[in-house]
């Protein structure tokens, strides 16, 4: 797992380094700053970054920039690089004035950029082949103002190639959020740990790639900062998949019933079904409306079906709850609950009514969730372990929070919510975000538009099913299935282009996604 600290930790990651461990900042800096200049010569985003001009702000991230301006000056062409820094050297303190001070003293050219001076800027801005932004870094908040919005504004007009020491100006990098007028960067290099604004949208646009530079915090340091969020990486995926013994049967891996279906929404249990299939799951059921029952018997080959008792126009009814429940305590490991199944007030009696007789994990997905609308704390009557998968706006309806609070903040909409249900929480991106009761945090980094297609998300939810009916625990199944449908989301699109991939697709790439993950590609 990669880990992704706020603000407040980096900072105590900072302060325990240095005051406890004894550190100096001192040499911290010399480190992120010299990784500045070493990331830039390896990048192919840019060209031969002769003429750099560094942009520097008055804290510690000036400081690595004044660090990069020495390191480059040996490397550049003459009388390049140019520190513009916005304010006066007299201003600076700590370790930021000593390596201002040492820039200096190896013949860097420094500009002071006052109100009477700004006139300046759009001539070196012009002159330059890249920009080096150390303005402000990952602790600012709000949008840019005074003469550094003034920065920001005159270096958009001409946009060179950019490199952001941490993050780029005007990005808050505890969210990802542009509240204003920010920079844009090629290159991104931040320093011992990613920050959320690396990886959540719109910051995650402005930031290009993005680097993680070891400047030498230790291990002990994370400890103490107490981390909770992380990125998976294929590793963790494959920790976590089941193993597969050469002398299973399929009742070694697991008894799934998709609960789903409705008229005009016959695919989604299908395609939930389906997937499930394709990750592993042993045996798949589809409990179903009886009044559509054939059409389920002709479109799944490999997959039983379960009629249940509707009103005749496709919906299923109450009455269907003690066939239902009495089917899964007999016969099922885990239910995925929703695809398809429709709003009909009857059929959302039914999904509340079924919570507490279910004893087994359950995803719940679609109209499962909006079920339970305005009525949250009904997720705590099921019987056993929940997975919840909505998309922003399914997770509104359930939450109470509105879409754009949740899209502003979606580590904290799914903590939050986790924590009030107990449920495991999979809120959609992206990036996809999965939250425990505990609080920890997973965002799944594969994906792309490919997967912005109606019934992706009933694929996923046959994934995850799968992977808790083969005996992953749901917190990891959920991370592994998010993971696993991102990929083949991206392997489907290299096949059938982005724009053209159809959540079939995505199931047919499900086989080759296993194999990444087990290395057998």
């Amino acid at each position: 797992m990669i880990p992704v600290l706020t603000a407040g930790q980096m900072r105590e990651v900072d302060r325990f380094t240095i005051e406890e461990l004894g550190l100096p900042g001192a040499v911290l800096m010399e480190s992120a700053g010299r990784s500045v200049v070493d990331a830039m010569f390896e990048s192919p985003a840019l060209g031969a970054c002769s003429s750099p001009l560094i942009l520097c702000g008055k804290g510690n991230n000036g400081g690595d920039g004044f660090v990069a301006a020495r390191w480059l000056k040996e490397r550049c062409a003459p009388g390049w690089p140019r520190v513009l820094l916005a304010g006066r050297l007299d201003e600076l303190s700590g370790d930021a004035a000593l390596m201002a001070a040492a820039a200096v003293n190896f013949g860097v050219n420094v500009i002071e950029l006052t109100d009477d001076t700004l006139h300046l800027l759009a001539e070196e801005v012009s002159a330059c082949d890249v920009v080096v932004d150390g303005l402000l870094g990952s602790g600012a908040a709000g949008a840019p103002c005074g003469i550094i919005a003034g920065i920001v504004e005159t270096v958009n007009e001409y946009s060179p190639p950019l490199v952001a020491i941490d993050s780029p100006t005007g990005v808050e990098m505890d969210t990802g959020a542009v509240p204003g007028d920010s920079l844009g960067a090629v290159l991104t290099v931040t320093f011992g740990y990613e920050k959320p604004g690396h990886r959540f949208y719109p910051g995650r646009a402005r930031c290009g790639e993005v680097i993680c530079a070891d400047v030498g915090f230790p291990r002990q340091a994370l400890d103490r900062a107490g981390c909770k969020l992380y990125v998976c990486e294929r590793e963790d995926v494959r920790r976590g998949l089941p193993s597969r013994r050469p002398d299973s049967n399929k009742g070694d891996f697991g008894k799934l019933l998709v609960i789903g279906g409705s008229t005009g929404l016959t695919g989604a249990p299908v395609m939930s079904s389906l997937a499930a299939m394709a990750v592993g799951a042993g045996m798949v059921t589809a409990a179903v409306p009886e009044s559509l029952n054939n059409i389920f018997e002709t479109k799944l080959t490999e997959v039983m079906t379960l009629p249940l008792p509707d009103d005749g126009a496709g919906n299923i009814t109450a009455d269907a709850v003690d066939k239902t429940a009495g089917f899964i305590d007999a016969e099922m490991d885990v239910v995925a609950l929703g695809p398809g199944i429709g709003r009909s007030a009857m059929t959302a009696e039914f999904v509340r009514r079924l919570a507490p007789r279910l004893k087994v994990p359950v995803v719940v997905d679609a109209d499962g969730l909006n079920a339970f609308a305005g009525k949250a704390k009904k997720f705590s009557s099921f019987g056993g372990p929940v997975v919840i998968t909505p998309h922003p706006g399914e997770m509104s309806r359930i939450s109470g929070k509105t879409v754009k609070e949740i899209v502003a903040d979606p580590v904290k909409a799914a903590r939050d919510f986790s924590a009030s249900t107990g449920a495991t929480v999979l809120l959609k991106g992206p990036p996809t975000v999965i939250a425990q009761e505990s609080g920890r945090t997973v965002i799944s980094p594969t994906g792309s538009h490919a997967l912005a297609k109606a019934g992706s998300g009933d694929v996923l939810t046959g994934v995850i099913a799968a992977l808790i009916a083969q005996g992953t625990e749901p917190f990891a199944a959920s991370f592994c299935g998010a993971w696993l449908h991102g990929t083949a989301g991206e392997l489907a699109g290299e096949v059938f282009g982005e724009y053209s991939v159809l959540a079939s697709h995505v199931t047919e790439a499900l086989g080759e996604a296993l194999a990444v993950v087990r290395d057998e590609v």
